[in-house]
């Protein structure tokens, strides 16, 4: 049976929160071993709105640092810069010529950023950008790409275009399926649990990061918003609030829903937040210590160099058999 190949990119936007980590990043370090993995800077992203040249080599360097804390093995995984294999972009500028116009305006993200970017007038990068991110998981015949719910989309973008380019030109590209982890998919803000937990939260009142400091972390999750009842219930529609607390809970220990609750009856709500409380804290005070050990070390760029090496390798292969099937020598 041919290998299986998981592949995943983060853009190096920030500080990372619990919910990228239990959305997208702990269900690929636990997967890790059980396919050719692969995951990358998407650095090339990151520059669809101008960044501060200094700060992105910061951020790019910050996470993968991050991503290595949190448990990637680069003995299993290849890491890589996605700017230090060239046919990245190539093979997005030829994806676009499979894209509609339709489709990338639909596209969820980009109706988002649109509209806070309405002012200053929105770059064409923000609207073209998912054609690049379905080459990036062409690249590597990518059979599982693991995200959080707000980038389903994206993959499945990815895999309408593959069909398209494979009904037009012959079998070129695997067509990917996406993984959604069923607890932890989507953690919402502690203290709007209508809205995702999310990065530009002003305040940072209700998002956690990894690399907050510790009593900070407890008094969000202390402080975060509930209901009216006594009673730790899994109801996302009445209980938005506790159940988002269970699911990072759960997301976490591993423990179901069920057990939880059972676990809980007859505990007030302040019994259950120190215990989430502690959990979390205990994950972070793991994540913080891995980070501090690779942040800034010689193993850092050791890493992503063999990774880009291995990488083109399999991206040229792809690129000009693509370029093969569309005429191109």
């Amino acid at each position: 049976m041919k290998e299986q190949v998981m592949l995943t990119g983060v853009r190096p936007s920030g500080n990372i929160t619990l919910g990228n980590y239990l959305g997208a990043i702990k269900n690929f370090v636990t997967r890790q071993s059980l396919y050719k993995s692969y995951i990358f800077v998407a650095d090339l992203h990151a520059i669809t709105s101008p960044r501060d040249p200094e700060e992105l080599r910061h951020a790019i360097e910050d996470c993968m640092a991050m991503y290595l804390a949190c448990g990637v093995d680069p003995k299993q995984t290849v890491m890589f810069r996605q700017s230090d294999v060239l046919e990245h972009g190539v093979l997005g500028f030829i994806m676009t010529f499979q894209t509609h116009m339709g489709e990338l305006s639909r596209m969820t993200q980009f109706k988002l950023k649109s509209q806070s970017s309405a002012k200053n007038g929105i770059d064409t990068g923000l609207f073209v950008y998912p054609p690049l991110m379905a080459a990036d998981i062409l690249l590597y015949h990518t059979n599982m790409v693991p995200v959080g719910l707000d980038q389903q989309q994206h993959v499945e973008l990815t895999r309408d275009l593959a069909q398209r380019f494979n009904n037009r030109y012959g079998k070129t590209f695997t067509e990917p399926d996406v993984y959604i982890a069923p607890v932890g998919n989507k953690i919402l803000n502690l203290q709007n649990p209508a809205e995702k937990m999310n990065k530009s939260d002003g305040q940072n009142l209700g998002t956690i990061f990894l690399m907050d400091d510790l009593k900070l972390v407890r008094r969000k999750i202390m402080s975060a918003v509930t209901d009216s009842e006594t009673v730790v219930r899994f109801d996302e529609v009445a209980k938005p609030g506790i159940s988002n607390l269970i699911s990072i809970l759960s997301a976490i220990t591993g423990e179901c829903i069920p057990s939880i609750e059972n676990r809980f009856a007859g505990h007030g709500y302040g019994d259950f937040k120190r215990a989430v409380a502690d959990v979390v804290c205990d994950l972070l005070e793991k994540i913080q210590a891995n980070y501090r050990r690779f942040k800034n070390s010689e193993l850092l760029d050791d890493i992503l160099n063999n990774g880009a090496g291995q990488a083109r390798l399999i991206a040229s292969e792809t690129l000009n058999r693509t370029k093969r099937v569309l005429g191109l020598r």
